[in-house]
């Protein structure tokens, strides 16, 4: 009866072990950063065109984010609560809001605007324009990559004017596509 209770134990011990083995396989799996190259738009919102703006001079409205080569054109709101980015681009709080380095976040599916649904599709060289109520500013691609939802690292506070533009990698809970774009002089 002895022997039968430590055989029973064993399995259960060895079992526990296997899930936990697999576990952290796929755990570590799913963290490797994602090739971008290997990122898709999805099919619903492959053709998908944005002209959603309201007036640059409303006072909750930071600016007007356009992307021609995506065919995006939308207002850019204060937070990035859910309630924001079901509507709108929206800014993070914790960078520039003109000058410097300003970030900016949007859904890519799942919703009415997902806004940033195809930025998957740019390219470094390619053009993004940003107005707000003290200009019109032109912006170039310099960057792409993956990042970890933790890594603000891109979100720093820079000299130059730039845009920091991140959103969620499909089934990649923990990865977001983050794409830079430096000012044109």
């Amino acid at each position: 009866m002895k022997r039968h209770k430590i055989i029973i134990l064993s399995i259960i011990v060895i079992v526990v072990l296997i899930i936990i083995a697999i576990g952290i396989f796929l755990y570590n799996k799913n963290n490797e950063l994602v090739d971008v190259d290997s990122i898709t738009t999805d099919l619903n919102y492959e053709n998908i065109v944005y002209n959603e703006v309201e007036d640059v001079w409303n006072e909750e409205v930071l600016g007007i984010l356009s992307i021609e080569k995506i065919g995006l054109k939308a207002t850019v709101r204060e937070g990035t609560s859910n309630e924001v980015l079901n509507q709108y681009i929206g800014h993070i709080e914790e960078t520039a809001t003109y000058d410097g380095n300003i970030g900016l976040a949007a859904h890519n599916r799942g919703g009415d605007f997902a806004f940033f649904a195809r930025i998957n599709e740019l390219e470094e060289g390619d053009i993004i324009r940003y107005q707000t109520k003290f200009y019109t500013r032109e912006y170039k691609v310099d960057n792409i990559q993956a990042i970890y939802e933790t890594d603000w690292s891109l979100l720093q506070t820079t000299k130059e004017n730039r845009l920091t533009l991140i959103t969620c990698i499909t089934d990649k809970r923990n990865q977001r596509l983050c794409v830079q774009a430096t000012e044109i002089k």
